[in-house]
């Protein structure tokens, strides 16, 4: 497992979150932070905005994971990544995309990264929790990961736990979590 060269990584969150920036440069910033860290863990391999043959559908991070030792050996071989670096929360057609691009890739899981989360209350499952939920329920798994969680990691090792955690999470309150 590589460092997570935690200075390089916390730049490209700053350039993400610069409002003086283009939209385009900040999104472009904020899937340069998650190539960085995903492609540090230990047998993953990352592949950016891939269209489908149709063009209608572009994923932004797609993960090989071969499943090593010290990397990702809860989650699945091939998982995808939307970054969604948005100035508000993400909302459930928004999530409810994400679980079609991914349910039309023939995977099972995807790692929506929220800038600034998602809409709904967990304790009620409300909007984009309910609509992750729905997805679950139908075979399609969707953790959650925010700038603040990116923001708190120092090492690839908190990068592997912080997603282990949240697979375990998705499972056990029926929907994607903060805890």
């Amino acid at each position: 497992m590589t460092d997570l060269q935690v200075a390089k990584f916390m730049g490209l969150l700053d350039t993400a979150e610069d409002m003086t920036n283009t939209t385009a440069v900040r999104g472009r910033y904020y899937e340069d932070a998650l190539d960085h860290a995903i492609s540090r863990i230990s047998g993953c391999q990352v592949q950016r905005n891939s269209l489908n043959e149709f063009k209608s559908e572009e994923v932004d991070i797609s993960v090989s994971n071969y499943r090593e030792m010290n990397g990702l050996r809860m989650l699945p071989e091939i998982f995808l990544v939307e970054c969604k670096n948005w100035s508000k929360p993400v909302d459930s057609m928004a999530v409810a995309y994400f679980a079609t691009k991914i349910r039309h890739r023939g995977c099972s899981l995807g790692v929506l990264v929220a800038a600034k989360g998602v809409t709904g209350d967990s304790a009620e499952r409300t909007a984009a929790l309910h609509q992750a939920g729905q997805s679950l329920a139908e075979g399609i798994k969707i953790l959650l990961i925010t700038t603040k969680d990116l923001r708190e990691l120092q090492t690839i090792s908190d990068l592997v736990n912080l997603l282990h955690r949240r697979f375990l999470d998705l499972h056990a309150a029926g929907t994607m979590t903060l805890s």
